[in-house]
């Protein structure tokens, strides 16, 4: 890849691990609360998909665009989210081509568990979002990706 200056760029593609906090602020409206309101706090990991020179160069461009992402509203309980990105959590190199072939790995990392500890413990422990839970309701003071929907 070339640079505006012509210089030759050595270019790779990278996943960057980011986290974020959906901070909610101010008390709910006492007349809009449901069996749906929690104040659980939210924390999201979002993998960017960055192209950069090197792991350095990879989290400063995804700080950047996370902090880009940076954003605030009000909920269908009349409170205040912020949504603010946290810190870079891990980088992962992808592959050094210009394009990302079909199938490509964005993101792997290893869970270290002990031997005998059951897939449904570490379903739970790694990733309770897919469990399922009867009593498990739609947090809808938290969903911030479709601003229709609140």
């Amino acid at each position: 890849m070339k640079t505006t200056n012509s210089e030759e760029l050595d270019v790779q593609w990278y996943g960057v691990k980011v986290l974020y906090k959906h901070l909610i602020v101010g008390k709910p409206n006492p007349e809009k609360i449901d069996e749906n309101y929690e104040e659980h706090q939210i924390f999201e990991e979002s993998i960017l998909l960055i192209k950069a020179p090197s792991f350095d160069q990879a989290y400063e461009i995804a700080e950047k665009k996370a902090k880009e992402c940076e954003d605030s509203y009000t909920n269908i309980y009349d409170q205040t989210v912020k949504f603010q990105f946290i810190e870079s959590l891990d980088a992962f190199l992808l592959c050094e081509e210009d394009e990302l072939p079909n199938g490509t790995e964005v993101y792997s990392r290893f869970l270290h568990v002990p031997k005998k500890e059951s897939l449904a413990n570490v379903l739970s422990r790694y990733y309770p979002e897919v469990t399922e839970d009867e009593t498990d309701l739609i947090r809808k003071n938290f969903i911030l990706r479709n601003r229709d929907f609140n």
